[in-house]
């Protein structure tokens, strides 16, 4: 005959191990997931989802997870879920929310883009990529293009004027090209201003 004891005994280390398993795993997940992005919620869920899709957790171990990676000036944005969340979607309750607090409405993206957006020391294709982002495929690509090309050096301008590509990517590629050319004779050119100053002071 088998002994209840050592049965239970087993039980009780199995179930342990498990626990401890599982814990682990959260952990694991946990610090591949950075902290909550208050400037880009949508992008920083899209990638919280990606690392939590495959898991296969629970409504609350993902709404638990979310909220470990909440600071206190978004925690409070969230306060009265928190202190009394839903008992179904419990994430998708807290997603919906934080969407809301720190995405930025159509008429926001629509003025940053018209007079806020600047080359600085991006490339070419990442403002691209930025404007397209705040766009959202509600502007046509012909009139991004121009907006585009506004915000670039008058030589970059010049090159893309006679191009016939119509592709942005393309465009981009090509503009990131001639900044790559151009960018050190410009650096030069600062150069050798500052020097012809430093002479005249002298």
């Amino acid at each position: 005959m088998s002994n209840p004891t050592a049965q239970q005994s087993k039980m009780t280390t199995s179930s342990t191990i498990l626990n401890e398993a599982v814990e682990l795993a959260t952990v694991t997940i946990s610090s591949r997931i950075p902290e909550f992005w208050c400037d880009q919620p949508r992008l920083w869920f899209v990638q919280c989802e990606a690392i939590l899709g495959p898991q296969k957790l629970s409504d609350e171990a993902r709404f638990n997870l979310v909220v470990a990676k909440l600071g206190k000036d978004v925690i409070q944005q969230v306060s009265d879920i928190l202190l009394k969340p839903p008992e179904n979607k419990k994430f998708e309750t807290l997603k919906a929310r934080l969407l809301v607090a720190y995405e930025e409405s159509e008429n926001r993206q629509f003025q940053k883009l018209l007079s806020e957006m600047q080359l600085g020391d991006q490339k070419p294709s990442q403002l691209l990529r930025r404007m397209k982002d705040l766009a959202r495929g509600k502007i046509p690509d012909e009139t991004l293009i121009i907006m585009w090309q506004g915000h670039l050096p008058s030589a970059v301008r010049a090159v893309l004027a006679v191009s016939e590509m119509k592709d942005l990517e393309k465009l981009a590629a090509v503009a990131d090209k001639i900044m790559e050319t151009t960018r050190p004779l410009n650096d030069i050119a600062e150069i050798q201003a500052t020097t012809s100053k430093s002479k005249v002071k002298v």
